[in-house]
């Protein structure tokens, strides 16, 4: 019991890592596409983070899947696929609309908005877990 009680709280501040990084990198993705689609002159910086920002979420994608959390890395895999796919129907003076490349893009905004969430609840379940299991 107290092993698993150990490995609780070393979940903890990782999942709130990986909540929070995947927060940030959704963040960033939107950024770029807001200068894109706005007819930013150079876009190279632009460009470099949403290859970053991408390269972050398959890692934590691959990490969901390797720690047996099949539905979230099966989701996130999917949303990242779709997401990359529909890049390519963001560009300048591109606006919001019906298209599938764009509602691919939107999904996926979404899907890893709701992961960061589900990923800081997950955080403090397991901090919490880990304390019960500590004071018992």
């Amino acid at each position: 019991m107290q092993l698993d009680s150990v490995r609780r709280r070393a979940a903890a501040p990782r999942l709130l890592v990986i909540a929070l990084g995947t927060f940030v990198a959704v963040y960033f993705v939107w950024a770029a596409f807001h200068d894109i689609t706005h007819g930013e002159a150079d876009l190279t910086t632009e460009y470099a983070f949403l290859g970053i920002c991408a390269a972050w979420l398959a890692y934590v994608a691959v990490s969901l899947v390797r720690a047996r959390h099949w539905v979230l890395g099966g989701v996130s895999v999917a949303a990242l696929g779709a997401g990359l796919w529909g890049q390519r129907g963001i560009g300048p003076g591109v606006t919001a609309g019906l298209s599938p490349t764009y509602l691919a893009t939107l999904g996926a905004f979404v899907w890893f908005l709701l992961l960061s969430g589900i990923l800081a609840v997950l955080s403090w379940q397991a901090y919490r877990e880990g304390q019960h299991d500590v004071e018992a």
